[in-house]
């Protein structure tokens, strides 16, 4: 809790008034009842005093004894995506600002603060000048992160911080830090399957529907992986000009979430980056219209037999800025924005984000 909170908690436990205190501390009452606010903070040098008065050390006043529960920082991830659906990014960023200058040393907050504020960033649709000094601050976390003893977090900001590297074309960088990082297969040869353990676990214990919600999520996360992996693929074809083999890839890429009961969106992306590349304005055009209406409709994983146990707040529509965005600036769009059809169909969906 914050240091207002604290004084104010302890000197009630106490049963003690605003006056008494103000009057051991030689400061004014109003002095007390603002420190209590939150409005301002005492003076340096009469903390150690207060902290006798309040019969607690200076550990316990700074909070530094204290951390947030992963409870505790999974509602406050719901409470930031709410605050960005309701009032935008730039408040929920100040908000995780906030909590996170009241717990400086939690590295767990910190990695779920940069995961989920740089994907919000990424569909918040702003410019990149607007997005330059949030782009920065996210960047330092990961940075800072990096250096974890938590391997988990070491490793994933180590990703995170490399694919932004691959993005703005500093390879040399992204280059230094995956070779910093350790392999799949490295860590997998150096261990059995823990999930199948687990699973057999649950079997033999009764507790099937514990053993289904694994293996739902273990088979999302492979499938998932197997989508991107053909994405990718069909980019690097196209990259060494291999147009046929590429197309051939799309079309298994695009059968894969009617066949799995993944999100239909998946359907179009392949295609998409093959019509792109051949720069065939009319496929283009047909394709994003679909991947647009896909992102304005809810999707329910819950009705798949295959993933009915995922509890997943999915919601498509966040989508949406991002997408038009890229549309309206992304280098990649440009052979498109003088077809009259191409700027209907962004106006259109634009009119739905109002």
């Amino acid at each position: 809790m914050p240091m207002n909170t604290v004084i104010q908690e302890k000197r009630k436990e106490l049963g003690l008034t605003q006056e008494q205190v103000a009057e051991y501390l030689n400061v004014s009452t109003p002095a007390v009842s603002k420190w209590e606010k939150g409005i301002t903070s005492p003076d340096i040098s009469i903390l150690p005093q207060l902290a006798r008065f309040l019969k607690i050390d200076l550990n316990t006043l700074f909070c530094f004894t204290e951390d947030m529960t992963m409870t505790e920082i999974n509602y406050f991830c719901r409470e930031v995506s709410d605050i960005v659906q309701a009032e935008g990014f730039i408040a929920g960023f100040k908000t995780a600002i906030a909590k996170l200058h009241e717990y400086p040393h939690n590295e767990t907050l910190l990695y779920y603060m940069a995961l989920q504020l740089d994907g919000h960033l990424l569909m918040s649709g702003m410019d990149d000048t607007t997005k330059e000094p949030y782009e920065a601050e996210i960047i330092s976390w990961y940075s800072k992160l990096t250096d974890s003893t938590d391997d988990k977090i070491s490793n994933s900001a180590k990703f995170m911080l490399a694919s932004r590297y691959i993005r703005s074309a500093d390879y040399e960088k992204a280059q230094e830090i995956l070779d910093s990082m350790p392999s799949k297969e490295d860590i997998i040869s150096s261990m059995a399957d823990k999930l199948m353990l687990q699973v057999s676990i649950y079997e033999q214990q009764g507790k099937a529907e514990q053993a289904v919600k694994e293996l739902q999520y273990a088979l999302l996360t492979a499938v998932q992986k197997v989508q991107l992996l053909l994405n990718k693929l069909v980019d690097a074809e196209l990259s060494a000009n291999n147009y046929e083999t590429a197309k051939i890839i799309a079309e298994k890429s695009s059968q894969m979430p009617e066949l799995l009961n993944l999100w239909e969106y998946s359907s179009f992306v392949a295609p998409l980056q093959v019509a792109m590349v051949e720069k065939n304005s009319d496929t283009c055009i047909a394709l994003l219209r679909k991947l647009l209406n896909l992102v304005t409709e809810p999707w329910d994983i819950t009705a798949s037999p295959l993933f009915y146990r995922i509890q997943a707040n999915i919601n498509p529509s966040q989508m949406l800025p991002a997408l038009l965005s890229d549309m309206e600036k992304g280098s990649e769009y440009e052979f498109l924005r003088e077809n009259e059809e191409y700027q209907k169909l962004i106006d259109e969906y634009k009119e739905k984000l109002k």
